[in-house]
């Protein structure tokens, strides 16, 4: 299987084998291609490589949010939440949905280094992730709070297994921005580095990763997600919960303002 080809560049995200880790740099405007059908489809056909190829033990996933954040998020719901476009919204569950439990049920090691204001959606993603690093310069934001959404990507879940209710309770309603130093005081990251080194030492831990045997990394990641094999329960109770805010008449009125 090691003559499958894994380098490839997609446009809003690019691939390079170095090793056997496998380096994924996503690009800006990462909200707009997550609820494309077509980018679903290319992700999940590559991702079959993926799978399907002997030489990955790691996959490191790099993405820069240092243009895009709050802005793009609630321009996003603007415009999707209008008549048919809804449909975008429901789109868009489903695929987050599908990429967080991708990801736990991976057998490789996934590592995220994130840049830049990260929407709770896509640190959703990053806390399905194996560990994670960020430059300093990174900023965690809450935008669903002003549009009386809840978080989409399993959130709430996630974040109580891993810090307890009570600390979820504040960073879910009570901290609208954390800053890296604070996201790595409450585990939502594992390593702050400064902007210029969060490449070379992001492949630097991934390779470390990667210089253990495969059968080891397999098993150990089915064992550390054990707790999590309820998540596809909760996704469906999280999708019936904003299908009831979206469609609820305090939600359309607020769009309308």
């Amino acid at each position: 299987m090691g003559d499958i080809c894994l380098e490839e560049d997609f446009g809003f995200f690019s691939s390079c084998l170095e090793g056997e880790v496998l380096h994924l740099r996503f690009r800006k405007n990462l909200l707009e291609h997550l609820s494309s059908l077509a980018k679903r489809d290319m992700v999940s056909n590559f991702a079959d490589r993926i799978l399907k190829s002997s030489d990955v033990k790691v996959i490191l996933l790099n993405s820069d949010f240092r243009e895009a954040g709050c802005e793009a998020y609630t321009r996003f719901f603007l415009e999707k939440s209008q008549g048919t476009d809804m449909f975008d919204l429901h789109r868009l569950c489903n695929i987050t949905s599908q990429v967080v439990l991708g990801i736990i049920g991976l057998d490789r090691i996934v590592i995220h280094a994130c840049q830049g204001s990260v929407i709770s959606l896509f640190l959703n993603i990053s806390l399905a992730c194996d560990y994670r690093i960020a430059a300093d310069n990174t900023l965690f934001c809450n935008p669903y709070l002003d549009l009386g959404m809840i978080p989409i990507g399993g959130g709430p879940f996630l974040l109580s297994k891993m810090m307890g209710i009570g600390k979820a309770w504040e960073t879910l309603l009570l901290n609208r921005d954390i800053d890296a130093r604070k996201a790595l005081e409450l585990g939502l990251v594992d390593r702050v580095v400064s902007s210029s080194s969060l490449d070379e030492t992001a492949l630097d831990i991934a390779h470390k990763f990667a210089s253990n045997h495969g059968e080891t990394i397999s098993g150990m990641k089915k064992l550390v997600n054990f707790s999590r094999r309820e998540l596809g329960k909760y996704f469906e109770m999280e999708r019936q919960e904003i299908l009831k805010i979206i469609n609820s008449k305090n939600f359309i009125e607020r769009f309308k303002k």
